[in-house]
């Protein structure tokens, strides 16, 4: 893994510097000369790398640990994307409102912290009780999250590079996706088996203290012994999601610093001094863009 990660990082290298040499680059180094759309895009990656690792963790911790088949697996994923729809559906209006910083501290702090809570699952763990909740919190900060991140990513690109810029949000989330499918995995599985084997041991270190015959080698450990370690297993890779949400979240407060003024753009009124010459067209840019965040006058 070590040398899968230092190859990685050699290859990132080589290509920003084959971008910043190339006369025509694939990825111009001036779409992440902007603090905010850099912050942004770094966000979405941290996010992403712990969203996939949840997703895989958690569906394999219902269909082994809890017992659920697929459909209903499916059925018990369904708040999750309502949680999304209703902070996404949040966060339109209220970005014409609210600067963004504050909403994308709180969306990145429900997800990081939704994320830590569910590190707190265990083998008797119940939908209702321990689920449910967990799912509505985190899905509701990725909705905030994820419509505000692609305002703040395409805040002030021009026009030649905001395809580049759009994609790189996009690029983010299966990169990100990928890193933490095998960071997470590797955490989680490293833990499941160091739990099966203590509990192996102890398990046999009991059964020669009390004189019951030891079971064969090669005996497939119980049920009880596999879902504890699934649970541990899956407990340590939730934390290190936490963990990269957390990261996301000292990102935004180290770069996110746009207004919703620079968002929404509202046009200077009757009363206000008349616009200096070539401001016409941020102005009409800026007023397309309220428009397209703005609420509906039915909402």
């Amino acid at each position: 893994m070590l040398a899968s990660l230092a190859a990685s990082v050699v290859l990132l290298v080589s290509f920003v510097l084959i971008e910043m040499c190339s006369s025509h680059p694939l990825l111009p180094m001036r779409v992440l000369a902007d603090r905010n759309r850099a912050g942004a895009l770094l966000m979405m990656l941290c996010i992403a790398t712990g969203l996939f690792g949840l997703f895989f963790f958690l569906t394999l911790f219902m269909q082994t640990v809890l017992g659920y088949s697929a459909i209903r697996s499916g059925i018990a994923y369904l708040p999750f994307p309502a949680g999304v729809v209703a902070g996404s559906a949040l966060a339109s209006p209220l970005v014409a409102r609210v600067d963004p910083r504050p909403l994308i501290l709180a969306g990145a702090a429900m997800v990081a912290g939704g994320t830590f809570w569910f590190s707190r699952l265990t083998e008797h763990a119940g939908y209702a009780a321990d689920l449910l909740g967990l799912q509505l919190v985190s899905s509701f900060g990725l909705g905030l999250v994820f419509v505000l991140l692609a305002l703040v990513a395409l805040h002030k690109v021009a026009g030649q590079d905001s395809g580049v810029a759009s994609s790189l949000l996009n690029a983010g989330q299966q990169v990100g996706g990928a890193v933490g499918l095998a960071l997470l995995g590797t955490v989680a599985w490293t833990a499941v088996a160091d739990s099966v084997r203590t509990q192996v041991a102890h398990a046999a270190a009991a059964a020669a203290q009390a004189g019951r015959p030891l079971p064969k080698p090669g005996t497939p450990p119980p049920a009880s012994i596999y879902n504890h370690a699934l649970a541990v297993g899956f407990s340590r890779g939730f934390v290190v999601a936490a963990g990269i949400g957390l990261l996301a979240l000292l990102i935004a407060i180290a770069t996110i610093r746009v207004g919703r003024q620079e968002l929404a753009g509202a046009v200077p009124g009757p009363r206000e001094t008349a616009p200096q010459p070539g401001t016409l067209e941020r102005h009409e840019d800026q007023a397309a863009l309220a428009a397209a965040v703005r609420p509906c006058r039915l909402c």
